[in-house]
């Protein structure tokens, strides 16, 4: 009897370990902090799904949070959250495509703002991919490191 509990336990510490360790954030509140903690030369503003559409090639069930300032600037904060990391993956994909876009269009007539979209923060979380174009990276990165803490 002592023997089949001995398995028992193993069983349960190895199947505990095999659990996803990847923290859940609250999606919104983390962008609204990337939008409020740091200090921004344009307006950002809440923008739909349609609107993220047509900028970014989001995969399917994908849970977006995005703000975007007035196109003056490269300057934009996003969360997305994805059903899995393999999935995140590929919306991480589908963001630095959009940043490569951003960068080419920009040199064209703000290089300032191609430095922005150069110098942005992009980060995989497991299921999550966090976007902060910003002038201030350092403040980003801490942002959502506290987030995931």
């Amino acid at each position: 009897m002592k023997k089949i509990w001995g398995i028992a336990a193993a069983f349960a510490v190895i199947m505990a370990g095999c659990g996803s360790s990847a923290k859940e954030i609250d999606a919104a509140a983390l962008a609204e902090s990337l939008v409020n903690e740091i200090t921004y030369e344009d307006k950002l503003e809440s923008v739909d799904a349609d609107t993220i559409s047509m900028y970014i090639e989001v995969p399917e069930n994908t849970d977006s949070v995005m703000y975007m300032g007035s196109g003056s600037t490269a300057e934009e904060v996003a969360v997305f959250t994805s059903k899995d990391a393999a999935a995140a993956g590929e919306t991480l994909k589908k963001v630095q495509e959009h940043l490569d876009d951003q960068t080419a269009s920009f040199k064209a007539y703000k290089a300032e703002e191609a430095k922005r979209v150069e110098d942005a923060v992009l980060k995989q979380e497991g299921n999550y991919v966090i976007l902060c174009v910003s002038g201030d990276a350092d403040k980003a990165n801490e942002i959502i490191e506290k987030a995931f803490k």
